[in-house]
């Protein structure tokens, strides 16, 4: 593959930015500031998320230096454990990456309905997945810097939502916030809804063999992605707290909106729909950059048809995989509300993916691990199996059912990859 399609410090940087900042934190801060009851525990579930997914960096950051491969969220998981393990956790991670993928162009869809009436939402939301996959397959550097102008637009809008603090008067809140959960109940459901805003870096390694330095350049870049995520995530809960007041803010639905009105008046509807269209773009994009590498990952050791490892290799495009991936998203679109309810259950199951992910940093060979990570790492995990728990006591039904999904989908890949199991073993 020429230097030219390989990806630079400030491109990986970029998507770590893009793999988080989706259309959570213009809805999400309104369900923290429900749950939680009391500003206290609402900034406290913010920083502490922030700091999780810092340890998180930092784990997958050292993992990301010990395999600097395509695909690697996968074959982390084949080389320290086992290929089923490896296949039954991506697979529950690419279905609901394309479920979500679905949704949100669907959202996008929504806010530009308008403008092409008769035309039904579902139709218009594949046509923008259509219109990224046409993007894709010019290459990976066009896709490259197609993301880093969208992610760049998004950053500049939460910059002014977080301007409002010193230009927007202070509201006062009307009336205390009437919250019935105990302290750790609602700590607990608060958490929940910041780590799912946090997610996403972790995906960053599956490019690691598409890097230029890629030992130093993918480290460097995941940290620093998450600094900057961290910071604009604050401020922008500040400025929501600021403009809109905390009681009112968990009664809101679009705060982004209000946020943006009071500093533009009406035209900022119009400003407010544009931005979240450009992010429905960049989430797609980034998706569609990521997640295609997984299952070339997978086609390439065997655990799926050799013929989705077919790729132009001098544009760094796996376009067999790419169409898989775009193919499921669009059926995603189509099919629904039972998309969204497996994304429920999912979200059980990614924390756990998450903890035994971050984990094979141990099994893996490579520099010795610092005390630093150690205990980042270990932080981590433990985060991980909380918010898991805290899901299980109150979301029993998607705990239940999502390990018996996992349980299926990891009987099928033991069968499916008894072959490739040999490779990682010899």
């Amino acid at each position: 593959m020429k230097t030219t399609n390989k990806l630079r410090f400030f491109d990986i940087t970029m998507m770590a930015i893009s793999l988080v900042i989706g259309m959570g934190i213009f809805r999400a801060p309104a369900t923290v500031a429900l749950r939680a009851g009391n500003e206290t525990l609402f900034y406290a579930a913010w920083i502490l998320g922030g700091i999780i997914a810092m340890c998180g960096a930092l784990g997958f950051a050292a993992i990301g230096r010990r395999m600097p491969v395509s695909g690697a969220y996968y074959r982390i998981f084949a080389q320290a454990y086992h290929p089923s393990i490896a296949f039954a956790i991506n697979i529950l991670i690419l279905v609901s990456h394309a479920a979500s993928s679905a949704g949100v162009a669907i959202i996008g869809a929504e806010y530009i309905s308008a403008y092409f009436p008769g035309i039904h939402t579902s139709i218009l939301a594949s046509i923008m997945i259509i219109a990224l996959f046409g993007v894709n397959l010019l290459g990976l550097r066009t896709s490259a810097n197609v993301q880093n102008i969208l992610i760049g637009i998004k950053v500049i809008m939460l910059l002014c939502v977080i301007s409002a603090i010193g230009i927007v008067p202070e509201m006062q809140s009307t009336a205390p916030l009437i919250h019935n959960q105990g302290l750790m109940e609602s700590f607990g459901l608060a958490l929940i809804a910041v780590s799912f805003t946090y997610g996403g870096y972790q995906q960053t390694i599956n490019f690691g063999g598409d890097i230029v330095d890629k030992g130093n350049t993918l480290p460097k870049a995941i940290i620093l992605g998450v600094i900057i995520i961290i910071s604009l995530y604050l401020c922008a809960n500040a400025a929501y707290v600021h403009v809109i007041g905390f009681s009112q803010l968990a009664q809101a639905k679009s705060i982004a909106a209000i946020v943006v009105q009071s500093l533009f008046g009406n035209a900022g509807s119009f400003l407010l729909s544009a931005v979240l269209v450009i992010s429905v773009f960049g989430y797609i994009n980034v998706s569609m950059l990521s997640n295609p590498r997984v299952l070339q990952a997978m086609s390439e050791d065997g655990v799926l048809p050799k013929t989705w490892a077919k790729s132009k290799a001098e544009k760094g495009v796996h376009v067999f995989a790419l169409i898989i991936f775009t193919l499921l998203s669009i059926i995603c679109v189509f099919a629904g509300k039972s998309f969204e309810t497996i994304l429920n259950y999912t979200i059980f199951l990614d924390s756990i993916g998450l903890a035994v992910g971050i984990s094979t940093l141990y099994r893996l060979k490579g520099e010795k691990i610092s005390p630093l990570i150690h205990a980042a790492t270990g932080f981590f995990i433990l985060s991980c199996l909380y918010t898991s728990c805290n899901i299980f006591i109150f979301d029993t039904q998607a705990g239940v059912y999502g390990s018996a999904l996992f349980a299926a989908i990891f009987i099928c890949g033991w069968f499916i990859t008894k072959k490739s199991h040999l490779r990682y073993t010899s």
